[in-house]
């Protein structure tokens, strides 16, 4: 499997993931100093809690998603180690930040990376996420679980208007696929309208209930040759 990835767009956002995240808690101890060295400081003590509050969560935002093992191109890259040449993942090339060429179409990962109990409720068509300490941890930049099968379904359409720009003439079958990266979750998501799973499990359904009939191989070329070019 070959791996195009936009280098410089991953060191960007985990630079500011992780200085984001040391800068907040730099400011919010200058704030919490401020209150205990000059306490009638009120507008100055409240502007840099609230300022250190922000660069925390928008540290942790993007330190969850591009730093760290469970960073979301660093999770996929290990979950698809092994799939042969015809495989092209790339991450963060594409309007879509996860895509994986297959021999045929192509797969968008919409990638989370929550801990703890997740559990989808098809009668009421919405996710439950339990987690220890769940309020801290978005409070420290965690995304929500939100409604990845809209997210997929989102980013489809993105990959599809921009195949059907480039390759007009081009059939091409895409669909998104939920990935939880986080050994640590429990899932519980097998009525979910969009294909999901777990990392672990990943390159087994690829193999298995996710794979479809092969694309013509003049129409599979054309796809991995405007792939690579978007690449470079």
């Amino acid at each position: 499997m070959k791996i195009i990835v936009d280098k410089r767009h991953i060191r960007i956002f985990s630079a500011i993931g992780q200085y984001g995240v040391m800068g907040g808690l730099g400011i919010l101890f200058v704030g919490l100093m401020i209150s205990f060295v000059r306490p009638t400081w009120i507008i100055p003590m409240m502007l840099s809690m609230a300022l250190g509050f922000a660069f925390s969560l928008v540290g942790g935002f993007f330190a969850d998603r591009y730093v760290g093992p469970l960073a979301h191109h660093k999770a996929l890259d290990k979950a698809l180690k092994g799939l042969d040449h015809r495989h092209l993942l790339l991450h963060y090339v594409l309007p879509t930040s996860h895509v994986l060429l297959e021999p045929s179409g192509c797969s968008i990962f919409v990638v989370k990376s929550q801990g703890g109990r997740v559990a989808y409720l098809a009668e009421e068509e919405r996710w439950v996420h339990e987690q220890k300490g769940k309020f801290f941890r978005q409070f420290a930049g965690q995304e929500a679980i939100g409604a990845p099968e809209s997210d997929a379904r989102k980013q489809v359409d993105k990959l599809e208007q921009w195949l059907a720009q480039r390759l007009p003439d081009v059939d091409v079958p895409v669909r998104g696929v939920i990935v939880f990266v986080n050994p640590e979750v429990a899932l519980l998501a097998d009525e979910v309208p969009v294909p999901t799973t777990h990392a672990k499990k990943l390159k087994h359904w690829l193999r298995g209930p996710g794979e479809c009939k092969s694309l013509p191989e003049d129409v599979y070329q054309a796809l991995y040759e405007a792939f690579e070019a978007a690449g470079q």
